[in-house]
Parts: C-alpha cells; sequence; structure tokens
C-alpha cells in the first residue's frame, strides 16, 4: 500500500493512497482530516489491539465506517450499504466501488496512522 501526504491549494492536508485503497485515503481526508484528539483516540485503540487488550473496534462517521480487528482494518462507505436496483442500470454496467471500500494489514494502518500524525503536526 503505497501513500502521499501532500496539501491543496488551500494548505489542507491531503491523504492520496494507491489503487486498491482509495477509500483509506478518503477516510483520512473526510473523516479523521486534523482532528489531534481523534487521532489520539485512534492511535490508542490500535495500539489496544495490536495488544491483545481488545479484540475488534468500530467507528462510524458520516461517510465513511472504520472497522478495525487484531489482524486488519477495514474502510467502508456507508454508501456501500444502499440497495441498487440492477434493473435500473443500463445492461453491461459495472458499479465502481474502488473508492468506497479498502482493507490493509493493521500494523500497516497503524504505520499510516502515526506517519499522518507527524505529516499533521509538522505542517
Amino acid at each position: 500500500m503505497d501513500y502521499d501526504f501532500t496539501f491543496d491549494e488551500y494548505d489542507k492536508p491531503i491523504a492520496e493512497f494507491s489503487m486498491g485503497h482509495e477509500a483509506i485515503g478518503s477516510w483520512f481526508n473526510d473523516e479523521l482530516g486534523t482532528n489531534q484528539q481523534r487521532i489520539e483516540e485512534l492511535v490508542d485503540i490500535l495500539e489496544q489491539l495490536v495488544s491483545h487488550r481488545i479484540q475488534q473496534r468500530q467507528v462510524d462517521g458520516t461517510e465513511y465506517q472504520l472497522r478495525m480487528n487484531q489482524e486488519d482494518v477495514e474502510v467502508r462507505a456507508l454508501s456501500l450499504g444502499m440497495e441498487v436496483d440492477d434493473e435500473e442500470l443500463p445492461e453491461n454496467t459495472n458499479l465502481y466501488d474502488n473508492e468506497s471500500y479498502a482493507e490493509c494489514g493493521l500494523e500497516d494502518f497503524q504505520q499510516v496512522l502515526i506517519s499522518w500524525q507527524e505529516f499533521i503536526l509538522s505542517a
């Protein structure tokens, strides 16, 4: 999983993730942002998961849901839970959901979160 942290034209921090992990970048941008309290809470949750003090945790946001267990992390757009009527779609239409769902290993996510925190603090 490759990622890069940059700033947009308004100096807002932006997380960009490689193909297949775009939803994680969207979660960082839309749900987490620069909220230091929330970042600290997540760092603590991840430490509890890594040390096996808790087995799983779910964090619901406004657009995404973050599910974590002792092995991996899943980011899922809340819109994925909505039903789509296939009969209303044109024939041979494939729905694109790469920006709506992604998963990665727990320790990889923990490292990305710490890197994000350092990036935000150094800005």
